[in-house]
């Protein structure tokens, strides 16, 4: 799945750049990243993007599970992140707005790269890299995350693209700004009201 992946990013990255107008963040000027306002990785229709999506809200299921949290009507926006060497995201968090809940990072192609956390019942408002916690990207491994967890990632050194499929689960349809539906990115991710077995982002 992950080669599929890579394929559709790397193909429809150049089109995402002429398309949105940047918005510099996390140390990247000029790449997917800083147009993660503008697309949405959930609605793309791609086999390897079906199966990734489920994925992730069969992992997303399970996690409710296993914390025994309940589930809730939410929603998903996702965008890709292509980072070249020499390139890395600095310390960043995802939302900290009342709307938001959980994030995500899933890893598709790395060579010896970390995403490194800075859990806050540790950091107290300082990022002390003596209280960090890296975790070394491993291709196939899927992060879930408070979204207003702090994290950053390692230089990377690769010759190869490193390509990471991130997004954000909101409690209520909204962005960080209080924007209805984040300009129409957003979509409906899970609902009570549905099986537990039956996914929402189905065709």
């Amino acid at each position: 799945m992950n080669r599929e992946i890579r394929s559709v990013v790397l193909s429809k990255e150049q089109q995402l750049r002429n398309d949105i107008e940047p918005i510099p963040i996390s140390g990247i000027d000029d790449g997917l990243t800083s147009r993660w306002h503008g697309f949405n990785i959930f609605t793309w229709q791609e086999p390897c993007m079906r199966r990734f999506q489920k994925f992730v809200k069969n992992a997303y299921i399970k996690l409710l599970k296993e914390t025994r949290a309940p589930r809730t009507r939410c929603y998903i926006q996702g965008w890709a992140n292509v980072v070249r060497s020499g390139e890395r995201l600095s310390p960043h968090s995802h939302d900290q707005s009342p709307f938001s809940y959980l994030s995500g990072n899933y890893c598709v192609t790395s060579q010896d790269s970390a995403t490194i956390y800075y859990p806050p019942y540790v950091y107290a408002g300082s990022l002390d890299p003596k209280t960090s916690i890296a975790i070394k990207n491993r291709p196939g491994m899927l992060t879930i995350f408070p979204s207003g967890i702090f994290h950053e990632t390692s230089i990377h050194k690769g010759d190869q693209e490193r390509i990471t499929l991130a997004f954000d689960i909101f409690l209520e349809d909204v962005d960080p700004r209080g924007r209805s539906g984040h300009e129409g990115t957003h979509i409906l991710f899970d609902d009570p009201q549905e099986p537990v077995g039956r996914s929402l982002l189905r065709n």
